[in-house]
């Protein structure tokens, strides 16, 4: 007589499987998922750093030396040679650009509108300049606001009284999914998102996002609320 499992054994070890793997694959969707946006959201803010620094190097400039908004029609023929503006500074030294566009143009365009309450994207603070990357990526920065210098005070940190205030103009966004959903800003699961960048924040993988405000000064760009920065400075 030969050994064998009965049909119900066989519906019984199947249906267990089906249990875990409904238990188990979300988990795992969403841990791919927030370490796809981890490591692009790093990515896009060493990018913007490099450029500044480049800038620097080849032009003297950087983001606190912005002297000019990117208000103009042809905002993306600014160069750094004859403007200084972030504009400019992004047109000389990203190579990676595939698109310019304006808030307003990019929602009747692409049906693409961000949701952010925390700090510099927030709907009606503004217009913004939109930058997309060739990798999906949308960078979102005041268009007229941001017309004036971005320097963090010598021997001072990122304060909420500081991005409240002197730099405010300098916040803006990345976008790491670009036009896709979801379009909403990541925020603390454990902890109150602040602007107080030194404030107590996880991020678990379940409630990663693909909006971070960021901040432009001097020759870099960083986190703007203690999300962000927790994404950041963190590997999974």
């Amino acid at each position: 007589m030969k050994n064998a499992f009965t049909l119900a054994e066989v519906l019984i070890t199947l249906g267990i499987i089906g249990v875990v793997a409904a238990m188990t694959i979300p988990t795992l969707i969403a841990n791919m998922t927030s370490q796809r946006y981890r490591s692009q959201f790093k990515k896009t803010v060493s990018t913007l750093s490099q450029a500044a620094r480049l800038n620097k190097a080849h032009y003297d400039w950087d983001y606190a030396d912005v002297s000019e908004p990117c208000s103009d029609p042809d905002f993306h023929k600014h160069t750094s040679e004859t403007h200084t503006s972030v504009c400019a500074l992004l047109n000389s030294n990203l190579s990676s650009i595939q698109g310019f566009y304006r808030e307003g143009t990019l929602k009747n365009l692409l049906n693409y509108e961000f949701n952010g309450t925390t700090v510099g994207i927030t709907k009606g603070e503004g217009q913004y300049t939109v930058y997309s990357l060739a990798d999906g990526t949308f960078i979102g920065f005041r268009s007229f606001s941001f017309a004036t210098g971005c320097s963090l005070p010598t021997g001072k940190k990122l304060s909420t009284e500081l991005i409240n205030n002197t730099m405010n103009k300098c916040t803006g966004f990345i976008d790491v999914n670009g036009a896709s959903l979801p379009n909403e800003e990541t925020k603390c699961s454990v902890g109150t998102t602040t602007k107080n960048v030194e404030a107590d924040c996880i991020v678990k993988n379940k409630d990663m996002k693909d909006v971070f405000p960021i901040i432009f000064h001097d020759s870099i760009v960083e986190g703007a609320t203690n999300a962000a920065r927790y994404v950041l400075q963190t590997t999974k």
